[in-house]
């Protein structure tokens, strides 16, 4: 019975695993997405203070010193610049990144609001690359491998040499 379940687990493993390419690149697309929206707004931005004579970082130094309205205006901006910045940075990471590690990357660095655009739209699908078999056999060995040795342990405990 143990090794039914933990050929089962393997199994479920390997479809899991086997999704981390394409989920990676839809994340990349929608990533591109956020990207390009924000473009427009900081080059519109950029050009509206260069044509009073200011740069970017004058402006904003500028916008502190004013209002409150003016301040909560220009904050607006600052924000879109440093989220631009930062999913430029991200998007660069991945884009470096060979089809193999930047699944991996992905797990270890993302944007909250952009896994949930994904997630949104996101439909498992069987993958027909290489990357996406090798992280089939890894999903599966080591689902596989941990579900042996916790069906093991348990085999072990209760007397058995095999937990079946």
């Amino acid at each position: 019975m143990g090794r039914f379940l933990a050929m089962l687990i393997g199994v479920a493993g390997a479809v899991f695993g086997s999704q981390g390419p394409g989920y990676t690149l839809q994340y990349m697309q929608n990533l591109q997405g956020a990207i390009d929206v924000l473009v427009p707004i900081v080059e519109k931005f950029d050009a509206d203070v260069e044509s009073e004579g200011y740069t970017r970082s004058e402006a904003f130094a500028e916008c502190r010193l004013a209002s409150e309205i003016l301040e909560t205006m220009c904050g607006g901006y600052e924000r879109s610049v440093d989220r631009l910045n930062e999913l430029s940075i991200h998007l660069a990471e991945l884009e470096d990144a060979g089809d193999l590690s930047r699944p991996l990357i992905l797990a270890r660095s993302f944007d909250p609001e952009i896994v949930s655009s994904v997630q949104k739209q996101f439909a498992p699908a069987i993958p027909t690359t290489a990357d996406g078999g090798i992280y089939a056999a890894g999903g599966f060995g080591a689902s596989w491998g941990l579900s042996r040795f916790v069906f093991g342990l348990l085999g072990a405990m209760f007397g058995r040499s095999r937990f079946a």
